[in-house]
């Protein structure tokens, strides 16, 4: 009880610094909505700050290491936002869908194939084991959800996201692996409705140094206004794009921007946390 106490006369001292201006404004948000609603509402983008905090050590530090697949599966299905806000609530219950686009996956020519061309040379230089990510398995998420086009009609958003392992810089064979898989799309039966539209998304920790045609088609596609595409169909039903998890990171930042600084978020030194504490952490949803 005494916690609790010391955190409600905290809570007034807040209220009892604030200008009478900044009460007022305070007074109007509550009376507009409630004030369990503008607590919720800071929670979400704090939860989200912190996640991708997170995610950015995870990437920068431990992306050597094996990452268990239900582990990082888990974070991914709870922070689906980080694709974008239109990501926000895909569900996990598309599991027809999801079992069909994972079969015709395995359709696509090596798909799950992993050689020394996959890595920076600096990466295998600094002892990073081969056989050990030949281990993991790629990440793979497939949702449907109902949209509404500008003349309100309705069409299935389909979305693909193909995850490479972090230790995986991406290069054109990932590139040619989406696009046959779109290829495949296209001719099956099942997905030939003028009512589905596609997004695959190719995501990696990085882009190769080496490679070519991924940055081309990155800033062919630049005139579309359109991050991360890197193909689409004449009549755009299907559309392919590769990101890294830097620039996922950096849309991210850009997008919360002001509502970021103004919040003032005191972030944690994630220094002495492990892979497995940090995975763990942010297998709750943001």
């Amino acid at each position: 009880m005494s916690n609790e106490n010391d955190t409600i006369f905290d809570v007034i001292g807040e209220i009892l610094d604030l200008s009478e201006s900044q009460i007022e404004v305070l007074s109007d948000q509550i009376n507009n909505s409630s004030l369990e609603n503008i607590i919720s509402t800071i929670e979400i983008l704090q939860k989200r700050d912190f996640a991708v905090h997170k995610l950015r050590e995870i990437m920068v530090k431990h992306y050597k290491k094996v990452l268990e697949t239900p582990d990082l599966q888990g974070v991914i299905e709870s922070n689906t936002w980080l694709f974008g806000n239109q990501y926000t609530i895909l569900g996990a219950e598309e599991d027809d869908f999801q079992r069909v686009a994972l079969n015709l996956r395995e359709s696509v020519k090596g798909i799950e194939t992993v050689d020394e061309n996959d890595f920076e040379p600096a990466d295998l230089d600094a002892g990073l084991s081969i056989d050990g990510v030949r281990r993991q398995v790629d990440l793979f998420l497939a949702r449907k959800k109902l949209n509404f086009n500008s003349r309100g009609e309705s069409y299935y958003q389909c979305t693909i996201i193909e995850i490479k392992k972090p230790a995986i810089a991406l290069n054109e064979k990932h590139l040619k692996q989406i696009k046959d898989y779109a290829r495949i799309i296209s001719e099956h039966a099942g997905f030939s409705m003028e009512k589905m539209r596609f997004e695959i998304i190719l995501v990696g920790r990085k882009i190769s140094e080496r490679d070519f045609d991924i940055n081309s088609a990155l800033e062919t596609a630049e005139a579309k206004n359109e991050p991360g595409l890197v193909f689409s169909t004449k009549n755009d039903r299907i559309k392919g794009y590769v990101k890294t998890w830097g620039t996922i990171f950096a849309e991210f930042d850009l997008a919360n921007h002001y509502l970021l600084e103004q919040l003032k978020i005191k972030r944690k030194s994630l220094e002495k946390k492990s892979s497995d504490q940090l995975v763990e952490d942010l297998k709750s949803p943001a």
